[in-house]
């Protein structure tokens, strides 16, 4: 199985009704950005556009729809398709599809397939020390195939400034496992910097041993 590359599919930029449920995801429709992915050598690898299609404000916060366009290395189309975001008493509720890799959801798209998720979730009230809940994915249907995405250990580790070429942001730095059962079983972790405004702003996605696979940083916003 090929690694789990990381991509970040959720981040914004607005005032308003909707920032007001969780300080570090505020969603304005319309709004648009792009996340690049690379290799350990910083090769590009593809990116991802995504577009806030809807907002709908709940009594508890906000429910968003958005589109999320894939691209490989080449900079062909792969994946084109609506993603559902909430956020309810302060906390991000986000979508688990972005732990699959690319290339099953790519085998798999055209075919009737069932997916179970405990979706992640983000707190108002992040803090150094923190520990956050566990989520997971399981993915399953017609043909003999399934696969479960589990990730554990969520601990806010640190603030840091990170700089991509969108601009500099004060994050909390996110630390995670990743335990993936299919044929084989694999077990990763991450690493993800999340700024107020912003969202998500890099993640990193390591092998066991600690070696880098690969990284994604936010590179545009419109």
């Amino acid at each position: 199985m090929k690694k789990i590359l990381l991509f970040m599919f959720v981040m914004a930029y607005a005032v308003g009704v909707y920032a007001q449920c969780n300080p570090y995801y505020n969603f304005k429709e319309g709004a648009s950005w792009e996340i690049t992915n690379y290799s350990a050598k910083d090769k590009v690898t593809g990116r991802q556009v995504n577009t806030i299609k809807s907002m709908e404000d709940l009594s508890n916060g906000w429910k968003a729809e958005m589109n999320m366009k894939s691209y490989d290395k080449k900079d062909e189309l792969v994946i084109d398709k609506d993603i559902e975001a909430s956020c309810e008493n302060g906390v991000i509720k986000l979508d688990m599809d972005r732990f699959f890799p690319e290339e099953t959801m790519q085998a798999f798209k055209d075919m009737d397939m069932t997916i179970e998720t405990e979706n992640l979730e983000i707190p108002s009230d992040l803090s150094v020390g923190m520990s956050l809940n566990d989520a997971s994915l399981k993915l399953s249907g017609s043909i003999p195939f399934k696969m479960e995405v589990n990730i554990t250990n969520r601990k806010v580790e640190a603030k840091e400034s990170i700089t991509t070429p969108a601009g500099t942001f004060d994050c909390y730095k996110i630390t995670y496992t990743i335990n993936t059962k299919s044929i084989m079983s694999m077990e990763t972790s991450g690493v993800d910097w999340i700024a107020k405004d912003v969202g998500m702003v890099k993640s990193e996605n390591y092998k066991k041993n600690g070696k880098l696979q690969g990284y994604s940083l936010l590179t545009k916003m419109d």
